[in-house]
């Protein structure tokens, strides 16, 4: 049986790095919680206590993602969410995710997305618009019925309504 076979019994992870991913979910999910926070490199490695170069690369090998660009990646996502599901400004959206200013979460959404804050609103606002619009037509008041011999083809019947 596969099970006893040594080449392929399951092999125990070093403590090591059973220590670093219990780490790297700490860092993960202080990151989601906190994305108003200084969420560099240097501050999260204050925050575990791990050389900075160590948690960098740790990050990248276990998740596959550089440590910055997951925050960044993160804090746009929180972004999309805000400019669809709030009325909050570019400045408290900006500030609620870390940004320094309005102004830079303009240029970092912009560079990101490849649409402004303000286009990507009224994009979601029209689409949301049009599916309201969608939702109130009134149903059609005919159907389909199949014909006797008609070999499949149907024909229209208007139903009583």
């Amino acid at each position: 049986m596969l099970k006893n076979d040594p080449a392929v019994a399951a092999k125990p992870i070093p403590a090591c790095q059973n220590h670093s991913a219990e780490i790297l979910m700490q860092v993960v999910h202080f990151i989601t919680e906190n994305l108003h926070a200084d969420l560099s490199v240097s501050a999260l490695a204050r925050t575990f206590s791990q050389p900075e170069s160590g948690l960098f690369r740790g990050f990248k090998l276990q998740t596959g993602i550089a440590l910055d660009q997951f925050v960044l990646r993160r804090r746009i996502e929180r972004a999309l969410h805000l400019l669809k599901h709030s009325k909050a400004t570019d400045t408290e959206i900006a500030t609620g995710i870390g940004w320094g200013s309005a102004t830079d979460f303009q240029t970092a959404f912009t560079s990101y997305i490849g649409v402004s804050p303000a286009e990507y609103r009224m994009s979601v606002r029209l689409k949301q618009q049009a599916t309201r619009v969608k939702s109130h037509k009134r149903p059609s008041a005919s159907t389909c019925i199949p014909r006797e011999g008609s070999g499949g083809r149907a024909r229209r019947v208007l139903a009583a309504v």
